[in-house]
């Protein structure tokens, strides 16, 4: 494996270019503030991000094939060492695009920056995509690993933790405000209108980001066990609730199962496709009570979230809806 110097060249690389394209965005602004991206590039970038990002999900080493350059692919298999503790990490990268969201401002230079953001571990995987000699295709050319709080401001030493846990809104809502903020700031940086955060990262600071990368996504994932391992508790409970809650799906009988005041009209028109997409991303006990969150593995943009209580050994449904996003963009946006 590389020395850590020069594995975290590229990322230094990654901000010192972003600094470069974000003067002539800044001056566009200026130019016309309603301007908005290149419709046609801004469709060929997202077409081939989420292209890359569903294949990825499934098989990344097939998606590497489709969309990297041998030069990225190496950074890839390193990064992934240290990300996932693991040399042989393609189904870890495949674990992290199943739920990530895909991000980015279509700017017209020579290369174009994706971020793929994971609300669930509040970190981002930075890709750098620039078009091939051989047909001119967009490809992935370099790659880094940034934490989420780190492009929403936050200052050395860098706080380890999942944003959205640390905030007093309930975990689904908390969640889609967080990462609207993410999403915003990376737009916003991208169109000029604020300062890029990452320009004062120097070499050993890019290190910590992916340090704290790693711990988060151990944090996310250990955070997951109890609903997979085979223990009593309200973890246990949580599990009974949510199979009964997609049998009564199944068979239309979600009234039956839901509290009064859930829209169950609009749930039992739900796809049952996205029933079977849906897997926990998150899960928080508080005492008696807990919440699981569940995404969609076909599209990111949608979660579920189920709350229990588990008094003397029986289960009771609080709540229950679903979720996107883009909803808490479009509120952040107003």
């Amino acid at each position: 494996m590389r020395s850590l110097t020069l594995l975290f060249r590229p990322l230094i690389l990654a901000v010192a270019l972003m600094l470069c394209v974000i003067p002539r965005l800044a001056q566009a602004q200026a130019q016309a503030q309603t301007q908005t991206q290149d419709q046609k590039l801004y469709l060929e970038l997202w077409a081939e991000a989420e292209a890359f990002r569903s294949l990825a999900s499934k098989n990344f080493l097939a998606a590497l094939k489709n969309s990297s350059t041998p030069e990225a692919n190496l950074t890839f298999a390193e990064l992934g060492e240290l990300l996932w503790l693991d040399q042989d990490n393609a189904d870890d990268w495949s674990i992290f695009f199943r739920h990530s969201l895909v991000n980015f401002v279509a700017t017209g230079s020579e290369v174009e920056f994706v971020y793929f953001q994971h609300p669930w571990a509040d970190i981002t995987l930075l890709t750098l995509w620039s078009r091939t000699p051989k047909d001119n295709r967009l490809r992935i050319v370099d790659t880094g690993i940034l934490l989420n709080s780190v492009i929403r401001g936050a200052k050395v030493p860098f706080q380890i933790g999942r944003g959205w846990m640390q905030e007093k809104a309930s975990a689904p809502v908390a969640i889609g405000q967080v990462n609207a903020k993410t999403t915003s700031q990376i737009v916003a940086a991208g169109m000029g209108q604020i300062p890029n955060p990452l320009a004062s990262l120097n070499v050993e600071q890019a290190e910590a980001m992916v340090a704290g990368a790693a711990l988060q996504w151990m944090e996310h994932q250990t955070s997951l066990l109890p609903l997979f391992v085979d223990e009593t508790g309200v973890a246990h409970a949580m599990r009974i609730a949510w199979n009964r809650l997609l049998l009564a799906a199944r068979k239309g009988q979600l009234a039956d199962v839901l509290p009064p005041n859930t829209p169950i009209k609009e749930l039992n028109a739900v796809d049952s496709a996205l029933w079977a997409s849906l897997e926990p991303v998150a899960y928080v006990e508080d005492g008696k009570n807990a919440v699981s969150i569940f995404a969609s593995s076909h599209n990111p943009n949608i979660y579920a979230t189920l709350a229990i209580s588990d008094d003397n050994n029986k289960v009771k449904i609080t709540h229950f809806d679903f979720y996107r996003f883009s909803d808490f963009l479009d509120k952040d946006a107003k």
